[in-house]
C-alpha cells in the first residue's frame, strides 16, 4: 500500500493505523531536527496531493486485513498533513469507515487559516507542536516558509483550541542550547498559558537532524524543564531513544542492501521492504546524513543510490 502504514505501537495513541496524506518531505517547515531529512518542497499551498477516494480505498482494504482493530487512525506523514486540502472530508470518512477515533499530527503552521481550523475541528485527537514562542529562535529551528508567521500560529492555536472539543496532546521539542534558555522557556510558558491542553509532551532530538551539531537535552534537564509546565507535562523522549536501537539498524541494513543493487525511490523502498513510508523517510534521511547514500533527480523522480555502488 502506498499511503497506509501500521498498525504501529504508539506511546501516545496506542495501536495506530497511519495514513500518509502528502508526498515525501512536502512541508511548511524545514526543521533542523527533522529525522526524515531536509524538506524538498517547502510550501504553504494546500493541494489534494492524492485522490481522496484512493486514500479511503486503501484504508478500507487495510482494515479488512487486520485481525484486530487498532485504537486510532492517524493522519500524518513525512511532512505537514494539514497541507492536504480535503483534510476535513478525510477525517469524517476515515471515522465512518473505521469506526475509530481520528488523530491528526500537525506542526500548527496552518492553524491561523479559518478553513484549516474548521476542518481540524472534525478530529477526535489533535497533536499540535510549538517548539518556541520566540521569533528569532523559531526562524533558526523551524526554518518556516515565508508565509508562516509565528504570531499567526500562536493566535491560531489559541483560537482553535478554545473551540476544539477533542483530546489535545501538545508536543514541544527541545534542542540543547537553542530553545532551552530561561528567556525562551518563559516565552513558551506564556504562550502555553493561552492554550487548552490535556497533556504537554516534552521531547528532544535523539537522531541526526538536517544540520550538524543538533544536541539532545539530557533526561535530567528535561525533567527540570517539564516541571515548569505543571503536572500535565510529561517526557516522551525515552520512546524515541529506544526506537533508535536495533530495529532501526535492521531497517537501515535492508535499505542499504537494496540500494547497492539498484537506485530506488522512497516509494520503491517502502513497497519492496514493506516498511511504512514515514519510517522509510526517516531512515533515508539518516543514511544521507551519514554519507552512505545520495539523492539524485531523474525527470520527476527522486532516486536514492548507495555510495558504495560508485
Amino acid at each position: 500500500m502506498k499511503h497506509i502504514f501500521g498498525p504501529v505501537p504508539s506511546r501516545r495513541l496506542g495501536r495506530s493505523l497511519g495514513i500518509d496524506v502528502i508526498p515525501y518531505k512536502t512541508c511548511s517547515f524545514d526543521c533542523v531536527y527533522c529525522e526524515c531529512g531536509a524538506t524538498t518542497t517547502k510550501t504553504c499551498e494546500r493541494e489534494e496531493f492524492f485522490p481522496l477516494s484512493e486514500l479511503l480505498g486503501e484504508l478500507d482494504k487495510r482494515l479488512s486485513e487486520i485481525p484486530s482493530k487498532p485504537d486510532v487512525v492517524t493522519l500524518s506523514g513525512a511532512g505537514e498533513p494539514t497541507l492536504y486540502s480535503r483534510m476535513g472530508e478525510l477525517i469524517t470518512e476515515a471515522r465512518r469507515i473505521s469506526g475509530l477515533p481520528v488523530a491528526v499530527i500537525t506542526n500548527s503552521s496552518l492553524l491561523g487559516r479559518p478553513e484549516v481550523e474548521e476542518e481540524l475541528l472534525e478530529a477526535d485527537i489533535i497533536l499540535p507542536s510549538l517548539d518556541t514562542a520566540d521569533g528569532e529562535t523559531f526562524q533558526r529551528i523551524n526554518r518556516p516558509h515565508p508565509m508562516c508567521s509565528l504570531d499567526s500560529i500562536i493566535d491560531g492555536l489559541e483560537r482553535f483550541l478554545k473551540r476544539f472539543e477533542g483530546t489535545v496532546l501538545f508536543e514541544i521539542l527541545l534542542l540543547d542550547g537553542m530553545n532551552t534558555d530561561d528567556a525562551n522557556l518563559e516565552k513558551l510558558e506564556n504562550a502555553l498559558s493561552r492554550f487548552r491542553t490535556d497533556r504537554i509532551q516534552i521531547n528532544t532530538a535523539v537522531r541526526p537532524g538536517t544540520v550538524p551539531g543538533i544536541a539532545p537535552v539530557t533526561m535530567e534537564k528535561l525533567t527540570r524543564i517539564a516541571s515548569r509546565f505543571g503536572p500535565g507535562a510529561e517526557i516522551i523522549a525515552g520512546t524515541r531513544v529506544e526506537a533508535a536501537g536495533r530495529e532501526d539498524r535492521a531497517i537501515e541494513d535492508k535499505i542499504l542492501s537494496l540500494l547497492k543493487r539498484r537506485p530506488c525511490t522512497a516509494n520503491d523502498l517502502s513497497d519492496s521492504l514493506g516498511i511504512p513510508m514515514p519510517e522509510t523517510a526517516k531512515v533515508i534521511g539518516r543514511l544521507i546524513e551519514s554519507g552512505l547514500i545520495r539523492e539524485d533527480l531523474h525527470g520527476q523522480g527522486r532516486f536514492y543510490t548507495s555510495v558504495e555502488r560508485e
